[in-house]
């Protein structure tokens, strides 16, 4: 009877201690920021410019989809990796003339940890985390004992005990000043502020908006909101010291305001000043990146956009001069076969929020491609002189361009989990390197560096 009865209050725990670890987390690690100076974000700006080619700007993203997009998005890596363009300074693999990766949920392990290590990537990623059962460990975490209480305290949830699994076991316990390391590229790990539904970056601009110390802060917390799928994962907190460093906003907040319509970059601009309020937005709530943006790509369209001149902004990327802009979106959306679509039962409400999520986020994805691609081209047309042309190159990576059936079905069927099978990961690495390899944008843009010395 005594043993029942300790199995039954067991099982009581575990029920009790995954509802409560699905309310928002309060495990505030974020130190404050002492003192705001035009200084701090100089530091993002030297970073932006490295040791790379001052008239060719790459940008990278990674979209969310658990270790299918990680690996996808490693493959991608290995190609750049093996792809020699020639600079200034030299024959170079395009990898390391990459100057910003944008990722989001499960784009940014493989991101982050290359920001972290570099090519050292090639060595170790696919042992420590992509043949690896991340999600099994994580949820062996969940039923420990000595865990149950910390997270029956409503302070601490699922995510914090991915982020601790994350440090341990992936990142070493990294910061963001470590991934400053010289030549790293600027990468950016985003989440959703699920109070308002917008973007918001692990970035030093973000950061200085609520007063916050970026740069002690733990990478594998930011890869775990990136990736806290609502419902399954707890949110990540952030608390909002805003009015505490003496922060100057950016002028083109208020010139944002004073626009006579109601533009993107109006409601971007009110988005980030109710940040600026610490009354009103007392802590912020962080969950996965794909809900605001799926590929990781609003970064870059909100570098260019929100500042209205476009040479300052490719200034402010480090790039004054740029003459080549290659942009590539590695995108690890799957298009699953609705078996519920072949019977006359309807579907189930599971199955209909699936589809009907699913549906969104590629509607949303298409919308942002187009955007990006418009935007940077008219840019690119806008610098452009007869003397200094500009040229712009964007590439997607993504299943629907797998000419073969048999192999676009097995990239399809592949799930978005923390753990696949190792031949689904061979399969991910070799469809991303012969996509980008295949690619006529980025065939087009090689061509255009051969012999130039840029």
């Amino acid at each position: 009877m005594l043993h029942h009865m300790i199995r039954a209050l067991r099982g009581c725990l575990v029920c009790l201690a995954v509802l409560v670890s699905a309310c928002a987390s309060r495990n505030i690690l974020e130190k404050p920021l002492s003192q705001w100076t035009p200084e701090v974000d100089l530091r993002t700006a030297e970073q932006l410019a490295g040791d790379r080619s001052q008239e060719m700007l790459v940008l990278v993203a990674f979209s969310g989809g658990g270790t299918r997009a990680a690996a996808f998005a490693y493959g991608v890596l290995q190609e750049l990796a093996a792809t020699e363009v020639l600079t200034a300074s030299g024959s170079r693999t395009l990898l390391h003339e990459v100057d910003t990766i944008s990722s989001v949920s499960g784009g940014s392990f493989t991101s982050a940890y290359y920001g972290l290590y570099g090519d050292r990537i090639f060595e170790d990623f696919e042992e420590r985390f992509l043949r690896k059962d991340v999600q099994g460990h994580i949820a062996l975490q969940v039923g420990r004992p000595k865990n149950w209480f910390r997270l029956m305290r409503g302070t601490f949830g699922r995510s914090d005990l991915a982020a601790e699994y994350y440090s341990k076991h992936i990142f070493d316990g990294a910061t963001f000043t470590d991934l400053r390391r010289p030549s790293a590229p600027l990468v950016v790990i985003n989440a959703t502020d699920l109070g308002t539904g917008m973007r918001f970056a692990f970035a030093q601009e973000y950061f200085d908006l609520i007063c916050a110390d970026l740069g002690d802060y733990p990478v594998s917390r930011a890869v775990a909101s990136s990736s806290a799928v609502p419902g399954l994962l707890s949110a990540i907190t952030l608390k909002n010291y805003a009015g505490s460093c003496g922060f100057e906003p950016p002028t083109w907040l208020a010139e944002a305001e004073q626009d006579d319509t109601v533009t993107s970059r109006k409601m971007e601009a009110r988005g980030l000043e109710d940040y600026l309020d610490r009354e009103k937005r007392p802590w912020l709530h962080l969950v996965d990146g794909g809900i605001s943006d799926n590929l990781g790509l609003r970064c870059f369209y909100n570098t260019v956009s929100l500042l209205g001149d476009p040479r300052f902004a490719f200034q402010k990327m480090g790039h004054p001069n740029v003459r080549r802009i290659l942009i590539i979106s590695v995108n690890a959306h799957a298009r699953h076969s609705r078996d519920w679509a072949l019977k006359r039962k309807s579907p189930s409400l599971l199955e209909v929020v699936g589809s009907v999520s699913g549906v969104q986020i590629d509607r949303y994805s298409l919308d942002t491609i187009d955007i990006v691609r418009t935007t940077y081209q008219r840019l690119a047309e806008q610098i452009s002189t007869p003397e200094r042309p500009v040229t712009f190159q964007f590439v997607e990576v993504c299943f629907d361009a797998v000419q073969d059936d048999t192999e676009r079905s097995q990239l399809n069927k592949i799930g978005t989990s923390f753990n696949i099978k190792d031949e689904q990961v061979d399969l991910l690495i070799s469809a991303g390197r012969k996509l980008l390899r295949g690619s006529s944008e980025f065939q087009a843009f090689l061509a255009g560096t051969q012999g130039r010395g840029e």
